[in-house]
């Protein structure tokens, strides 16, 4: 019998929530998970599915901010904001662009960096656990440019990179056929600059994935709980969460996991955190006529080509709307002409249109651990593009936090109460 064993709420089932769920299970703990969605079928459903652990340069950096005028009337650019929600969005962007100083990018980088330095032990661990390894792909991923031009405008992100201690190769044309024949040939192709990074990995269904994280902890005996959150209470003896349709669960404490709906949770415990919707979007081919075998991020049009076990998944692009603003599909349509441009011949038996919304601070690091003021809640939200990469690592430091044990990195750049 586990002396410390305590009832402990998760909300949210993505591959945080899960990964928060399982490391909890593992220590003993009772566990509820709560969530409007079943596991894996919100965000954490239709991402690119890369684990990028390379991926630590900040969203927001010199000189971004001049270049939004140019995406914003740009039909097919990477970025577009529903003017309606301007209002809603100046304080988030204003803090947005404080964010991206040269100095407060390095740093920023150097978080994630820690952040991601046990991503892949962390992965191993899980996905053997949970009988899901054979969805990961170590193939490592390729950068492509259009051009030297756009090239030399993310030089500097890869001087920081190196000055991280990060490693990528430069291929040939010939080269970036051997590894992708559909890529190269043509005209245009002649200009292309291509990067390989090994270390990236790729899940080839990231909701089945985050549905086995899960279903493994309520076999454990975690329990299942499908409802909408209304809010949070602190009680003599811990936390009560109020569950619609008037449903209350009482536990020792919580773990916020609810991506871009943790926001409005947390202003009912008294706590106001710059949290925004970043919209994605994706483009399933189903059973396409040319096959990809890396994932390759087409760095000058912003969209991601991974191919899954359903098909090639085109995702991409960056829409700010309200939470609840309804899905603009024309943004999906863009992704799949972008990726024409590289495999002009794609088509596939049918398609299907996603969208989802990535919780996004304006620093684009996450909020990982206590809420201040309350021994019993921690939160573990606001990945944006990485959650998938840092949810099994987020659910160990949690774990980690509510058992006592240090945790194996300063969380102090990702508090909630940094801003």
């Amino acid at each position: 019998m586990n002396a410390t064993k305590k009832h402990y709420v998760v909300i949210g089932a993505g591959i945080v929530g899960a990964s928060c769920a399982w490391h909890l299970l593992k220590d003993g703990h009772d566990i509820t998970v709560i969530d409007s969605a079943l596991p894996g079928q919100s965000t954490s459903f239709g991402n690119a599915g890369c684990i990028s652990c390379n991926a630590v340069i900040p969203f927001s950096y010199p000189g971004v901010i001049w270049q939004v005028p140019k995406w914003l009337i740009d039909p097919k650019g990477p970025l577009y904001i529903r003017w309606r929600d301007l209002n809603h969005l100046v304080p988030w962007l204003w803090k947005f662009w404080r964010a991206g100083t040269k100095q407060q990018v390095e740093a920023i980088a150097r978080a994630q960096t820690a952040l991601m330095a046990d991503v892949r032990i962390d992965y191993d661990r899980i996905l053997s656990e949970v009988g899901a390894e054979w969805m990961r792909h170590k193939r490592g991923f390729i950068m492509l440019y259009d051009c030297q031009a756009h090239y030399r405008r993310d030089a500097w992100q890869f001087e920081l990179r190196q000055a991280l201690g990060q490693e990528w190769q430069q291929l040939s044309l010939a080269e970036l056929h051997d590894l992708e024949p559909a890529l190269a040939g043509g005209h245009e192709a002649a200009n292309r600059i291509a990067l390989y990074d090994a270390t990236w990995q790729h899940l080839v269904d990231p909701a089945e994935v985050t549905r086995s994280i899960a279903e493994a902890a309520f076999a454990g005996g975690a329990q299942w709980l499908q409802g909408r959150v209304t809010g949070i209470e602190t009680t003599e003896g811990g936390v009560r969460i109020r569950v619609t349709p008037g449903t209350a669960v009482d536990a020792h404490g919580v773990i916020i996991a609810a991506g871009v709906w943790s926001g409005e949770l947390l202003k009912g415990l008294g706590a106001v955190v710059p949290l925004a919707a970043k919209r994605g979007y994706h483009t399933m081919v189903h059973n396409p006529n040319v096959e990809l075998s890396h994932p390759v991020m087409a760095a000058s049009r912003w969209v991601m080509m991974t191919p899954m076990r359903l098909g090639l998944r085109v995702a991409g692009t960056a829409e700010f709307a309200a939470i609840d603003a309804k899905p603009n599909y024309a943004r999906a349509k863009v992704l799949l002409d972008h990726a024409r441009h590289y495999l002009p011949q794609l088509e596939g038996e049918s398609y299907s249109e996603w969208m989802g919304q990535r919780p996004m601070m304006p620093d684009s690091k996450p909020v990982i651990g206590p809420l201040p003021g309350h021994l019993n809640i921690w939160c573990a939200f606001g990945h944006g593009h990485y959650g998938l990469t840092q949810g099994p690592t987020t659910g160990r430091i949690i774990a980690d936090l509510v058992a006592g044990r240090a945790p194996h990195l300063d969380l102090a750049p990702f508090a909630v109460d940094r801003f």
